[in-house]
């Protein structure tokens, strides 16, 4: 899972390929506010995953966010 979220971070993100990693804090990558929302929307429409903005600001790395997506993807 995580290597589909760093795709979406690199290349609908812009985000820097090398910055993307599981420990990376979101807000270091880039994932402020608005990026949150537009990752939210990419989640539900590329993976079908129903990620809210206020539950990936809560979190604190980007592997935090792909144990989200995976949790959510085995529901």
């Amino acid at each position: 899972m995580f290597d589909q979220l760093k795709t979406i971070l690199v290349e609908d993100l812009q985000m820097r390929t090398e910055d993307v990693v599981a420990t990376a804090d979101r807000v270091e990558v880039g994932l402020d506010s608005l990026a949150v929302v537009e990752l939210s929307d990419l989640l539900s429409k590329r993976l079908d995953v129903h990620v809210s903005d206020y539950e990936l600001l809560e979190l604190a790395t980007v592997g935090d966010i792909a144990e989200l997506v995976a949790e959510r993807c085995r529901a």
